[in-house]
């Protein structure tokens, strides 16, 4: 490792050359959604067949949160020593392997190669970073950061609609190979569609200054050690939990509580990504109008969450329409505090450094959160039943915005501080 240097890209000089970028970034991201929570959109039929209990399915989920979650650390590390094309061909390829192989294989096999899934999968995000930040003309920059978000729902429902097409035509493994053959093809369109712009991106040795370098982002973490927001990471890793653990589970819940089909049920829970943006503008519009503080809003959020959850188990008994309404909000706000979390928050520590490395060990503590409450709601679903889960789950936000809000005038004084200090 000694001996390799890290390197950039050369910014693209024409304004279509930066638009061919983002689509085929954008595609393939989308494209990547597919082949991600798929699993999830399936999970109740492969379990109503019996061929993995709810425990079993739910770790084959954890393995593949721990894993994506690593590959993300990792893959942010080694990007920078490669191509960034070349990444994402290599992992739109691998994913799409795994995602074949799901299509012919039963038992405990399926949880080892789900898991290195969520490897393959680490290696898209990282590269389509750094070819924004490098890359993609200045003026375009902007725009493209904020228009990649719109990936998350397109693909999560996308997946989640084509799942429910194939599983009522032909079953669940159906699924997995048409998204195992859908990302091989986007990788070949990667591959051929980027010619051009590999051809006019030169690739040139950098060295990293002390001050962008491992020095600011310890700088970072110790100013923020120093303030004592140390404890924020519990919240993050609780919401982590809440957002991706409770969204795995939707359809299984649905085909149990109310004896739907495995198809209807992974199109209900195509509902929940069309939700789930508003969640990051309201808690925008919450930070920016009332609050201007971003942990009193995650606060807010958790609070509201922990209401949600309590009406959730009288919807449940009663009414399909309100359960998934429910269920829908408590997502968006997850959502909405994951924008303060691993967007906003790392932002605003810009001024010592750093923010990208913590953006992503915030993002990596997310995942982490959310293998091992993906692993326990099926586990208490089992044992206990669904009731126990929403218990879970609601006992997951009260510590959550206990210290949110104790954290709060921490958050405010160290914000205050270092405005002095840039003053």
């Amino acid at each position: 490792m000694r001996n390799l240097k890290a390197k950039t890209c050369s910014r693209l000089p024409e304004f279509r050359q930066g638009s061919a970028l983002f689509l085929l970034s954008w595609v393939a991201y989308a494209t990547a959604y597919i082949g991600r929570y798929n699993y999830s959109a399936v999970m109740g039929a492969i379990t109503g067949q019996g061929t993995l209990t709810l425990s079993q399915a739910g770790m084959v989920s954890t393995g593949y949160f721990i894993c994506y979650a690593l590959g993300q650390i990792l893959c942010g590390a080694v990007s920078q020593y490669g191509s960034p094309y070349t990444m994402i061909f290599t992992g739109l390829v691998l994913s799409g392997c795994c995602n074949l192989a799901m299509g012919v294989i039963a038992g405990e096999t399926m949880a080892a190669v789900w898991a290195l899934n969520g490897l393959f999968q680490a290696m898209i995000w990282p590269p389509i970073v750094r070819l924004f930040a490098e890359s993609i003309p200045l003026e375009q920059q902007k725009s493209a950061c904020v228009n990649i978000n719109a990936t998350t729902p397109v693909g999560t429902l996308a997946a989640y609609l084509a799942s429910a097409a194939l599983l009522k035509l032909a079953g669940w493994r159906s699924v997995f190979l048409f998204c195992g053959g859908l990302l091989l093809a986007m990788a070949a369109i990667w591959l051929v569609g980027t010619v051009p712009l590999r051809r006019a991106t030169v690739m040139q040795v950098i060295e990293r200054s002390d001050r962008f370098g491992q020095a600011g982002n310890h700088s970072a973490l110790t100013a923020l050690a120093a303030a004592g927001l140390g404890w924020m990471l519990l919240p993050v890793v609780l919401h982590g939990g809440l957002k991706d653990g409770v969204t795995s589970w939707v359809p299984s819940l649905i085909q149990n509580s109310f004896g739907a089909s495995p198809s209807f049920s992974a199109a209900v829970a195509a509902v929940l990504p069309l939700v789930n943006l508003t969640g990051a503008f309201v808690a925008g519009w919450l930070d920016r109008k009332i609050f201007h503080n971003e942990l009193r809003t995650v606060g807010t959020l958790f609070a509201a969450t922990a209401v949600f959850l309590l009406v959730l188990p009288l919807a449940v008994r009663y009414s399909l329409a309100g359960s998934v309404a429910l269920l829908a909000v408590t997502t968006a706000s997850m959502l909405g505090i994951n924008t303060m979390f691993i967007n906003v928050i790392p932002v605003r520590v810009g001024a010592h450094g750093g923010a990208a490395m913590i953006s992503g060990m915030l993002n990596a503590i997310t995942y982490f959160g959310a293998a091992a409450v993906t692993w326990g709601i099926g586990s208490i679903a089992e044992g206990f039943g669904w009731n126990a889960v929403f218990m879970l789950c609601l006992g997951m936000t009260l510590p959550a915005l206990i210290v949110c809000y104790f954290l709060a005038n921490n958050w405010k004084r160290f914000l205050r501080e270092q405005e002095t200090e840039d003053a």
